[in-house]
């Protein structure tokens, strides 16, 4: 059980790309090595139209751009991971602000965190070991799911292993593809904009960095919206 100053909150959401670690200039750095080897052009443009999309989608949409009908998007996904896995295996993770302390303070107060990104099991796995054993007790990758984000499938993949409510739980976000998951599946959405702008909507509070929150201020906030 959380504490009193928690006990309304039953889990907190986080993405990861560009939430919880700041591994945006990585995939933007592996999109123009590989457009450029395929003899196309790029843009940081085009790299913030892939910004929290499903990596099959972001696939099809650089050979889309490049005009290249002779390649799978599956195709490209292999080769930006591979490139952005081997960077995360041999580098320390730079996280983003406030990331690693509020996960301390959700530890702190006994709030259960999932993982839930578009990126792949294999880097998942290579970020995790670079976390405290049971920093996350759920974690969900866009190759796990049939539907990545917006749709809420991935949350409420995490909600039924959590055994929660989305309507009890937070999610943070940095791009609006992901908040509109988080918001589908019942859940209030912290938005923490990063390289690109994210719209208002209901159920979405927007804030300027994580280092701004802890486990009671985020529990307050669930709170309120929720007419507690």
């Amino acid at each position: 059980m959380s504490d009193t100053t928690t006990s309304t909150l039953a889990a907190a959401l986080w993405d990861f790309d560009g939430t919880l670690a700041d591994t945006e200039p990585l995939w933007i750095a592996a999109e123009y090595q590989l457009i450029h080897q395929l003899g196309g052009t790029w843009s940081d443009e085009h790299a913030d139209q892939l910004v929290g999309n499903s990596l099959l989608d972001s696939g099809a949409y650089i050979l889309n751009a490049i005009g290249r009908v002779d390649l799978s998007p599956a195709w490209v996904v292999e080769q930006l991971l591979s490139v952005v896995v081997n960077h995360i295996r041999e580098h320390p993770i730079v996280w983003r602000p406030g990331a690693i302390e509020l996960l301390d303070s959700f530890a702190a107060a006994r709030v259960p965190c999932a993982l839930v990104s578009a990126s792949y099991r294999v880097l998942l796995d290579a970020a995790l070991s670079q976390l405290p054993d049971g920093a996350f007790q759920v974690s969900v990758a866009g190759d796990e799911v049939s539907r990545g984000k917006p749709h809420p499938e991935p949350y409420e993949k995490a909600c039924t292993a959590l055994g929660v409510s989305a309507r009890h739980c937070v999610v943070l976000e940095d791009s609006e593809t992901g908040c509109r998951a988080g918001n589908a599946a019942g859940a209030l959405v912290v938005a923490v904009p990063h390289r690109v702008e994210i719209p208002k909507a209901p159920r979405r509070l927007h804030i300027r960095s994580l280092a701004d929150l802890d486990a009671t201020a985020v529990a307050r906030m669930l709170e309120q919206f929720n007419g507690g």
